[in-house]
């Protein structure tokens, strides 16, 4: 077609009307992975910016490190938080800060390390952590003002010797039987695995049983339940448990309790026999689980 043609021109329009569409629909996604990125020193005007890459903090606990000692007059949101760790620290004597934050992991001894922690005369405080600038304000800085005194109270490694601590408490609990871990905790070495593989390990632990009630079910509204169980020590399992349920439809809500029964029995039927978990060699009772799909 000619340059001119009005045709041309029609779908130049929707184009744009397109791409505009397009744009505005990944605009919310684009700003979600901005959030994620890790610290950046943006908390400085851009004329205050290092002026190379090789200048640029390590990574991001070190630049927080350095960053809480002279923070930028408008980083309110830092400021904030030294002024509330500066209160804090005048109120207790010593401080150990938990962290949720969103990615972060948390480890396998996290209760024990709460636990540890105030038996070693510390007052545990969460904080919401993380190390995001966004618009010039910085997370995170509550948590490292407090590391940065404990550290001088106690040593540098003040952080690794209470979890150090709380791992071996773990480990006491996991050989008295007390603890119990999730498949999450351990390295896919470690893991409890089904003695007889079949399909089903294949699949990921997705179980389809074809049952006899007259269930209501379509190619992608199947009902199904997440069976969670306990893959004890000697490789039996206990403790099974319905922690999820979608009937797919209403009229299979009335089936529920026979299709729960009809789904633990069939995994202590067939899937009895496991080897059990280890955690650093340590033999461990492990939280594993099962979708179960009914038909």
């Amino acid at each position: 077609m000619k340059v001119g043609d009005e045709n041309t021109e029609l779908e130049f329009v929707y184009l744009k009307q397109g791409t505009s569409e397009i744009t505005m629909k990944i605009l919310p996604y684009l700003f979600f992975v901005l959030l994620l990125l890790g610290c950046k020193d943006h908390a400085k005007p851009m004329e205050e910016q290092p002026p190379s890459l090789e200048e640029q903090p390590p990574n991001p606990k070190e630049f927080l490190r350095s960053y809480v000692k002279n923070p930028n007059p408008n980083d309110r949101m830092c400021k904030d938080d030294i002024e509330q760790a500066e209160k804090d620290l005048e109120k207790y004597k010593n401080i150990y800060v938990t962290t949720s934050c969103f990615g972060c992991k948390t480890p396998p001894y996290a209760d024990e390390i709460i636990e540890y922690a105030a038996k070693d005369h510390f007052k545990i405080i969460n904080n919401d952590y993380s190390c995001v600038v966004i618009d010039g304000q910085t997370q995170g800085c509550y948590k490292t003002m407090i590391d940065l005194k404990m550290e001088k109270i106690h040593g540098k490694d003040f952080r690794q010797k209470i979890e150090h601590a709380a791992e071996e408490l773990m480990i006491q609990k996991i050989q008295a039987g007390t603890k119990v871990l999730s498949i999450y905790d351990l390295p896919e070495e470690d893991l409890p695995y089904f003695k007889k593989e079949d399909k089903l390990i294949k699949d990921e632990y997705i179980l389809t049983i074809k049952t006899k009630l007259p269930l209501k079910y379509e190619l992608h509204t199947t009902p199904f339940m997440d069976i969670s169980f306990i893959v004890e020590k000697d490789g039996s399992i206990s403790h099974l448990k319905n922690e999820n349920w979608v009937s797919g439809f209403k009229t299979n809500e009335k089936y529920k309790n026979e299709l729960e029964n009809i789904a633990k029995n069939k995994i202590l039927t067939d899937y009895s026999q496991w080897t059990p978990g280890k955690y650093k060699n340590t033999i461990t009772r492990v939280v594993n689980n099962f979708r179960v799909y009914l038909e």
